[in-house]
C-alpha cells in the first residue's frame, strides 16, 4: 500500500509537472520539461506495480500460491522484464525522439501519422464487429460490464492488429515519400538506403517489443476471459429473461479427471473454473486403499483449497460422504461442510491438465511443462509450440517492416500498385502458413521450434532479400524473372551433371 501510495503521488508530481508545458517555453526547454514528466510517471508505475507483484511471488515460491502453483523463476524474471523495459522505454524514446535530426524527425512523423490512424481505424472495426456478434449476449448488460469486456482484450486486439498497422503505415509512408521525390533527395543527401530507413527498422523493433510485452502474459489470458466473461453475459441474460437467481460462475471446462497414484486417490470434477484458486463443482473423489478397494468416496457441491491456513485445507460444501468396510460394505452420512487436511492435491495438480495452451502466457506455460516434464512428447507439443510462439507471433511484426520497407519504395504510379498488391500477398501468405506451421506443431509434425519460428524465418529472409536490391538501388526482380531464373539454373546444373 506504501509503494502504491508512492506510486500515486509520483503521478500527480508528473501530471503537475505537465502543466508547465506550453508553447511559449523554448525548444529545448520544452522538451526537457516532457522527457522529465515522462520519467517521473514511468518511475510511478514501477512502484505502483512492481512491489505488489514481487510480495505475490513471493508468497507463491513460499507455497502460499493461491492455486498451490510454483512458478518458474525465469519466466517470472522474463516478466518482470519486459514489462520495466516497456515502462520505462517511454520515457527513453522521447529523449532519443528529441536527439534525432531533422531528417530523421521527418521519416518518423511520415511513419506514425498513418500508423496511429491504422491502429485506431482496426481497432474500431473489430470492436464494431466484436460488438456485433456479441450483441445478443450484451442486450440489457450494465455499460460498466461492457466496458470491462473490451478494456480486458485491449492487449489481444493490439496484438492482433498491430502487424497488418505497421505493414501499411510503412506502404504509405515510403510510397508518398517516393513519389514527391523526397526519398530520393535523401539518397541524394549522401545517406544510404539502410540508413534513411533505419527510424522504421527501430518503429518496427519497438513495437515488436510492446507485441511481446502484451503476448508474454496479457494476450493469451484475455481470450480466455473473454469466453468466461460472454458465458457470464448469457448466464444473467438468461437469469434476467427468466427471472431467476443470477449465477456469478463461469467455467472453463466440463468434465475433468486427475489420478493421484501416491495417494490413491481419484478426482472426477464435473465444473473446472476459469481461475484455478475458484471454487470447483460437482467433485467426486474416490480414496482407495493399498489392496485397490474403495476406501471412502466423497461427492461435494463445491469444493475449496484454502491456501493461507496452516497447513492448508480443502473444504467441501454440501458433501455426501461413503465408508467402505473390509466386505466393501457402505456406510453414508453427510456434512453441510467438512473440511480435509490430510490431502496432498493442490487446485494446480488437480486441474493444471485441463489448461488450453492457447489461453496461457509464458509463465503459464513453463509452469505446465516443468510438472509435466515427464510426460509423452506428443502430449507437450502443443504446450511447447505455443511457449516457443509467444517470442515468435511479435517478431512478426519486425518481419513485416523487412517486406514492407523495399516495396514501399517506388518511383513510379504502377510500382505503387504492384508493391501494395504484393505486400498484400505476402501478409496473406504469412498468415496461412503461420496457422499450418502451428497446427503442425500442435500434431507433433514439426518440432516446436520450427513451427513458431518457421513463418518469421521465410518472411524476414524475403524481406532482406528485397532490401538487397533497394539497397544497391536495383529494381526488384519480378516473380516471373526469379522462377524463370531458377529455372535456367537448375537446368544448368542438370545439363552440366549429365
Amino acid at each position: 500500500l506504501i509503494w502504491q501510495a508512492l506510486g500515486v503521488f509520483l503521478a500527480l508530481v508528473a501530471f503537475l509537472s505537465s502543466l508547465w508545458i506550453n508553447s511559449r517555453m523554448g525548444e529545448e526547454r520544452r522538451s526537457g520539461f516532457i522527457v522529465m514528466a515522462l520519467w517521473v510517471a514511468a518511475i510511478a508505475g514501477l512502484l505502483a506495480w512492481l512491489p505488489v507483484d514481487i510480495l505475490a511471488t513471493k508468497q507463491a515460491i513460499a507455497g502460499k500460491a493461491l492455486a498451490g502453483e510454483t512458478p518458474s523463476i525465469p519466466a517470472y524474471i522474463g516478466k518482470l522484464f519486459f514489462v520495466a523495459v516497456v515502462i520505462l522505454s517511454i520515457p527513453a524514446a522521447a529523449m532519443v525522439y528529441f536527439r534525432l535530426s531533422l531528417m530523421d524527425r521527418y521519416v518518423v512523423h511520415s511513419f506514425l501519422s498513418p500508423f496511429f490512424f491504422s491502429l485506431l481505424s482496426f481497432i474500431s472495426i473489430w470492436v464494431i464487429a466484436d460488438l456485433t456478434d456479441n450483441a445478443p449476449a450484451f442486450a440489457g448488460l450494465p455499460a460498466r460490464d461492457m466496458l470491462t469486456f473490451y478494456v480486458v482484450q485491449v492487449p489481444f486486439v493490439i496484438l492482433f492488429v498491430m502487424p497488418i498497422a505497421i505493414l501499411l503505415s510503412a506502404l504509405f509512408s515510403l510510397s508518398k515519400m517516393s513519389k514527391t521525390n523526397e526519398f530520393i533527395s535523401m539518397v541524394g543527401s549522401g545517406r544510404s538506403v539502410v540508413r534513411i530507413l533505419a527510424p522504421i527498422f527501430i518503429i518496427g523493433a519497438y513495437s515488436s517489443l510492446i507485441s511481446l510485452a502484451f503476448k508474454y502474459e496479457w494476450a493469451p489470458s484475455s481470450v480466455g476471459y473473454k469466453e468466461a466473461l460472454i458465458e457470464t453475459a448469457n448466464q444473467e441474460r438468461y437469469a434476467l429473461k427468466n427471472d431467476t437467481e443470477i449465477i456469478q460462475d463461469v467455467w472453463a471446462k466440463r468434465g475433468w479427471m486427475h489420478v493421484n497414484e501416491v495417494g490413491r486417490r481419484t478426482w472426477f470434477v464435473g465444473k473446472v473454473p476459469y481461475k484455478l484458486s475458484d471454487e470447483m463443482a460437482d467433485v467426486v473423489v474416490w480414496q482407495l486403499r493399498d489392496d485397490e478397494k474403495l476406501e471412502k468416496i466423497w461427492k461435494a457441491m463445491r469444493a475449496k483449497w484454502v491456501w493461507d491456513a496452516i497447513p492448508p485445507k480443502w473444504i467441501l460444501t454440501d458433501v455426501q460422504e461413503w465408508s467402505y468396510d473390509e466386505e466393501q460394505v457402505p456406510k453414508w452420512k453427510s456434512h453441510e461442510t467438512l473440511e480435509i487436511e490430510s490431502w496432498s492435491e493442490t487446485p494446480w495438480k488437480v486441474l493444471s491438465s485441463s489448461q488450453n495452451p492457447e489461453f496461457l502466457g509464458l509463465p503459464g506455460l513453463s509452469m505446465y511443462l516443468n510438472a509435466h516434464a515427464e510426460s509423452e512428447e506428443e502430449s507437450l507439443a502443443s504446450f511447447k509450440t505455443n511457449w516457443w510462439y509467444i517470442f515468435s507471433e511479435p517478431l512478426s511484426c519486425m518481419a513485416l517492416v523487412l517486406v514492407a520497407a523495399p516495396l514501399g519504395i517506388v518511383y513510379s504510379r504502377n510500382n505503387v500498385t504492384s508493391g501494395v498488391a504484393a505486400a498484400i500477398a505476402v501478409f496473406a501468405m504469412m498468415y496461412v502458413l503461420r496457422g499450418s506451421f502451428i497446427a503442425l506443431g500442435h500434431r507433433g509434425v514439426l518440432p516446436p521450434f520450427l513451427a513458431a519460428w518457421g513463418t518469421n524465418f521465410l518472411v524476414a529472409a524475403l524481406g532482406l532479400f528485397l532490401l538487397w536490391f533497394r539497397a544497391r538501388n536495383r529494381d526488384i526482380p519480378k516473380v516471373k524473372e526469379v522462377f524463370n531464373g531458377l529455372i535456367v539454373g537448375f537446368g544448368g546444373m542438370r545439363s552440366s551433371g549429365g
